[in-house]
């Protein structure tokens, strides 16, 4: 059957269509099932987890089968965000769930679980039902799927997984917007055609989970450039996922003027991620180092979809500069930060408020879970030649 589905809505689904050719043709040997997959080394950062309950239900196959879903997007990156499925079948048979956007069987990808092998897998439809029914096994790099179960009891079939919304060479499903769903039962947990088979839409309205808090008071405190600039830090380690745990910062520079922080495993200005105070235009943003000075200064800001800083706050009295941020560890296609471990740090101090070369800086290193470091001497810029400015327009 097929039907829409308003997301604060239940939807009115048709009835199933049920396959009784007079004919049907069976396939000479079963779909191959096969042992459940590891997931691939290196694919993809930690998986979010879902929550305990799946808030969007979706009644299928006259109510003889319930969808329940979350959509779980990552904060730091889409390929990361995923979909939450459990599957609720009145019947102890095979089930299956497909993603299709052209609403067909064909080039759909499905999941299919199956009691009898004790195994949830991807699946790719085929034409060539002669030989190996009507799905393949996807090979085992796209074997992904999370969290996959399924049981049978007192005449029902449960079956769970989670899978990656964006992955390479599937269907990909909208964490926002109108996605193409397939669903199939079987009439026994022997592979074959199925018994009753449907196609629905759903939108999820899914929204990223809120990151963690910064306590009232950062703890670690590590004086800089001579004891006029200190950093205080407080890690918040999420306790549902890595890629949400953050790192809280605040500076106070004992003069009035940019602050930067920079995040560099080389401890190379060149090739490290800044975060800059600027005072005259009051932001708090990221940057990447460049070596291309003559024409926007040492540092360029990062695109749109980079600038996630939290709690941002910069603030100026009686002579001090005050810089708050707070930022996610792992952020995709930026330099890392270690909860636990050495991370190698940099700061710098302008000579005023006006973006340019630093009055002084340095580097050092930081276990944010042990005391703080007795940091290198600052050095101080004193350029032979003209500083050439910094020229990139005031962020909106």
């Amino acid at each position: 059957g097929e039907f829409t589905l308003d997301f604060k809505k239940a939807p009115a689904p048709t009835p199933p269509t049920t396959s009784a050719p007079t004919s049907a043709p069976t396939p000479e040997t079963p779909i191959p099932i096969t042992s459940a997959p590891t997931l691939p080394s290196g694919s993809k950062g930690a998986a979010l987890d879902c929550p305990s309950e799946l808030t969007q239900v979706t009644s299928l196959n006259d109510g003889a089968l319930t969808l329940f879903t979350e959509v779980v997007v990552s904060p730091t990156s889409d390929s990361e965000s995923i979909l939450c499925a459990r599957l609720e079948y009145d019947s102890e048979a095979w089930v299956g769930f497909g993603i299709s956007p052209t609403g067909m069987m064909y080039g759909a990808n499905f999941v299919l679980a199956n009691a009898g092998y004790d195994s949830v897998q991807k699946y790719n439809s085929t034409l060539d039902v002669t030989k190996q029914g009507p799905f393949a096994p996807m090979e085992d790099d796209h074997q992904t799927l999370m969290n996959t179960k399924v049981t049978q009891e007192d005449g029902k079939t449960v079956v769970s997984f989670s899978k990656y919304l964006k992955e390479e060479g599937e269907n990909n499903i909208l964490a926002e917007g109108e996605n193409t769903f397939l669903w199939a039962v079987g009439s026994s947990n022997a592979p074959g055609y199925h018994a009753a088979r449907g196609e629905f839409t759903l939108d999820f309205t899914a929204t990223a989970p809120a990151p963690p808090d910064c306590p009232s008071e950062l703890t670690q405190v590590t004086p800089l450039n001579n004891g006029a600039l200190t950093l205080y830090t407080e890690v918040v380690v999420s306790p549902t996922s890595d890629s949400e745990s953050i790192l809280c910062v605040r500076l106070e520079s004992d003069s009035e003027s940019w602050v930067g922080f920079g995040i560099s495993p080389t401890g190379l200005m060149f090739g490290a991620n800044s975060i800059l105070g600027l005072p005259e235009y009051g932001s708090v943003m990221k940057f990447n180092s460049t070596l291309d000075v003559t024409k926007q200064g040492p540092f360029a800001p990062m695109e749109d979809d980079h600038q996630t800083l939290m709690n941002t706050k910069v603030t100026q009295e009686d002579g001090k500069t005050v810089v708050s941020f707070s930022k996610y560890l792992k952020e995709e296609g930026e330099n890392n930060i270690l909860a636990e471990g050495e991370n190698t740090f940099l700061w710098a101090v302008g000579s005023s408020n006006a973006p340019g070369y630093h009055a002084a800086r340095g580097e050092f290193t930081l276990d944010l879970k042990a005391s703080s470091p007795a940091p290198t001497p600052p050095i101080t810029s004193v350029p032979t030649t003209e500083a050439p400015t910094f020229t990139t327009s005031a962020p909106t």
